[in-house]
C-alpha cells in the first residue's frame, strides 16, 4: 500500500518536469504575397472611420495597413504554437510557444526571424471580470469655500490653457481617445466617470494581455492617467478632456516587465487605428526587463531599432496623434527616455512643475540620431488624480500623468477644428509652447498653451473683441467673454454706412465665453463692419473687420 501511495504522489510531478517552458517570441514575416487583402478594399481590415481620418489628411492606404497573411498565422499554428497578438504594420506575430518549437519556425521560407520576447507569464487576473453595476451620485461632492468649475484640477488645468477652452464650450466632443495601460481598476464604479458612461463614452475596448474584455483591474495606474483627462465632476475635479470618447486599451502585463509589452502597445495602436481614433495616450516606457539581457541599450534609443518604436513610428503615419509619457529616470543612472518615446513623429512628453520648469525625474533626450526629446511638456508634478475608492482623490507624480494632460488638452483643442488634420493640430500646439524657438532636451519644446493654439487655428484678432474671418468657408465668429447675452438675443450685421447686411440666422452657443457665428458670408467686400447684438435690456455694438 505505501509504495501505491508513492506512484500516486510523483507520477504528477514526472508528467510536469516533461512538460516544456513557455515562452513568448516575435516572428516576423518576409512578406505579404498572395494576401487575400488589397489596399483597394480597405473596409475589410479598417472602419469607415479610420479610411475618412486617412481621406482628410491625404494618407494612402499602403502596404504595411494590410493584415499579415493568414496561411502564415494557419502554419504557425499548424506547427503547435499559439498566437499572442499580430502586427499589420511589421508584418509580425508575437506568440507562445516552447524553445523547440520557435526554433522550427525559421525554417519556415516566410519566417524572416524569431525573437525571443520573455517568458509566458500565467495571467494574474480572472478572465472576463464581470462589470459592476454603476451606481451614481445623488449629489457631487464641492470644495468648502471658494472653488472654481475645474475644483483641484484648476491648476493642472490652466498651466496648459485649458480652462479658455472649456469656458467656449470646447471640452473634446467627437474626438476619440483611445488610452492603453496596464488596468483601469474602478473605472466602472468611481463617480469621475459618471459623465462619459450616462453618455456612452466610456468602452472597455480590449486586454492584450489576458484577451479578454475585461479591463476594469490590474491597476490603479490606468484609472489616475484617465482621470486626469475624462474625469467630470464639477467645482471638485475636472479634466483637460470630459467631453471626449475614450477606449481602455489593457497592453501592459503587471506580471512582470518584459519586450512582449512592446509588441502589445503596436497591436493596442493598431486596433485604435482601425477603430478610427484620433488621440493615442500610452503613459508606458521600457528600457530595463526582468531578464536582464532583454533590457534596451542607450544607442538603441535611435526611433528604429526597438520594436515597440518601430511600431511606434508607425503609428505616427496614420494621421493619428501619440502622446507616450517620456519615462521617469531624468534623476536615475540611466537619465534618458524609454521606448517608444524614441520613436520619431509621436509626442514624447516631459513633466513640469507647477511653476513651468522641468520636474527633476522627467527624462531627457536626445535620441541617438540627434533629434529633439521630449517633444513637448505637460504638468507631471504633484498632479491630482482619482483615487481608490468614491470620490477620493490623490497626488501623483511623473510623465505617466503629462501625457495624458497633454493628450486630453489637444482633444479639446481638436474638437473645436474637426476639420483639421492631426498634423495642422500639432503645428498650432507646437507653435504655442513657451521653448518652440528655442527647444532643449530638457523640456522639448516646452510648455503649450491651447488658448493659444485655440486663437491660431481659428485666426482670431484680438482687439477689443475677438473674432475671425474666413473667406474661404465664409464665416465671421465673434468671440464674447464677459458679455451678457441673452438667449433669445437678435443679431444684426451691418456695414460702415449703417446698412444691414442680409445673413442666413447666425448660431449663437452661450458659454462663459459665447460664441456667435455668421455664415454664407464669402460675398462680403473687405472693409469694417458692425454686429449689433440687440436684447430687450439694450444693444452691445461689436466692430469686426473683413479681409
Amino acid at each position: 500500500m505505501p509504495r501505491l501511495a508513492l506512484l500516486f504522489l510523483f507520477f504528477p510531478l514526472a508528467l510536469s518536469a516533461q512538460t516544456p517552458k513557455l515562452n513568448k517570441y516575435w516572428v516576423e514575416f518576409t512578406d505579404k504575397n498572395n494576401s487575400p487583402y488589397c489596399t483597394c478594399q480597405p473596409a475589410e481590415f479598417l472602419s469607415a472611420r479610420s479610411i475618412e481620418r486617412r481621406d482628410k489628411a491625404g494618407i494612402e492606404i499602403v502596404e504595411n495597413d494590410l493584415p499579415p497573411n493568414p496561411d502564415y498565422l494557419k502554419a504557425l499554428q499548424y506547427k503547435g504554437v499559439q498566437i499572442h497578438t499580430v502586427s499589420r504594420w511589421l508584418n509580425a506575430a508575437a506568440i507562445i510557444s516552447d524553445s523547440s518549437a520557435a526554433a522550427a519556425l525559421g525554417q519556415l521560407p516566410f519566417v524572416a526571424n524569431v525573437q525571443y520576447l520573455g517568458p509566458h507569464l500565467k495571467y494574474r487576473n480572472p478572465l472576463n471580470r464581470p462589470q459592476k453595476k454603476r451606481r451614481l451620485l445623488a449629489a457631487s461632492p464641492k470644495i468648502e469655500g471658494k472653488s472654481t468649475y475645474w475644483g483641484y484640477a484648476a491648476l493642472q488645468n490652466n498651466l496648459l490653457g485649458v480652462p479658455v477652452l472649456h469656458m467656449a464650450g470646447i471640452k473634446g466632443e467627437g474626438i476619440y481617445v483611445a488610452v492603453m495601460d496596464g488596468g483601469f481598476t474602478n473605472v466602472d464604479t468611481l463617480p469621475f466617470f459618471d459623465s462619459l458612461a450616462v453618455h456612452n463614452r466610456l468602452f472597455s475596448a480590449h486586454d492584450f494581455v489576458e484577451h479578454d474584455e475585461a479591463v476594469f483591474e490590474a491597476a490603479q495606474h490606468g484609472t489616475s492617467v484617465l482621470s486626469v483627462m475624462g474625469a467630470y465632476t464639477p467645482d471638485y475635479f475636472v479634466g483637460t478632456a470630459p467631453e471626449a470618447t475614450y477606449f481602455l486599451l489593457k497592453t501592459e502585463d503587471t506580471g512582470g516587465e518584459y519586450p512582449v509589452e512592446e509588441t502589445n502597445w503596436i497591436a493596442g495602436a493598431e486596433w485604435a487605428d482601425s477603430a478610427g481614433v484620433d488621440i493615442i495616450n500610452a503613459s508606458l516606457g521600457y528600457t530595463a526587463f526582468n531578464d536582464s539581457t532583454l533590457g534596451h541599450w542607450i544607442w538603441q534609443l535611435d526611433g528604429r531599432t526597438a520594436i515597440g518604436s518601430k511600431g511606434a513610428a508607425i503609428a505616427a503615419t496614420k494621421g493619428m496623434i501619440i502622446c507616450n509619457s517620456a519615462g521617469n529616470e531624468g534623476d536615475g543612472a540611466w537619465k534618458y527616455m524609454g521606448v517608444p518615446a524614441d520613436a520619431p513623429g509621436i509626442v514624447s512628453v516631459g513633466s513640469v512643475q507647477h511653476n513651468a520648469r522641468k520636474s527633476v525625474f522627467s527624462s531627457f533626450g536626445p535620441t541617438r540620431d540627434g533629434r529633439i526629446k521630449p517633444d513637448l511638456s505637460a504638468p507631471g508634478d504633484e498632479v491630482v488624480t482619482a483615487g481608490n475608492v468614491g470620490t477620493q482623490l490623490g497626488v501623483s507624480s511623473g510623465t505617466s500623468l503629462a501625457s495624458p494632460m497633454l493628450a486630453g488638452s489637444i482633444a479639446s483643442l481638436w474638437s473645436a477644428f474637426p476639420e483639421k488634420t492631426a498634423a495642422e493640430i500639432l503645428d498650432a500646439v507646437f507653435a504655442s509652447a513657451d521653448q518652440y524657438t528655442h527647444p532643449d532636451n530638457k523640456r522639448g519644446y516646452g510648455l503649450p498653451d491651447m488658448t493659444a493654439a485655440w486663437f491660431s487655428l481659428g485666426q482670431f484678432v484680438n482687439n477689443r473683441y475677438i473674432f475671425a474671418y474666413n473667406r474661404t468657408k465664409g464665416t465671421l465668429r465673434l468671440l464674447l467673454p464677459d458679455v451678457n447675452v441673452p438667449t433669445d438675443a437678435t443679431f444684426v450685421l451691418r456695414n460702415v454706412f449703417g446698412e444691414k447686411i442680409q445673413v442666413t440666422q447666425p448660431i449663437f452657443s452661450p458659454n462663459e465665453i459665447s460664441i456667435l457665428s455668421f455664415q454664407n458670408l464669402d460675398h462680403l467686400p473687405p472693409g469694417s463692419y458692425f454686429v449689433d447684438i440687440i436684447h430687450k435690456n439694450g444693444m452691445i455694438n461689436v466692430p469686426v473687420a473683413v479681409w
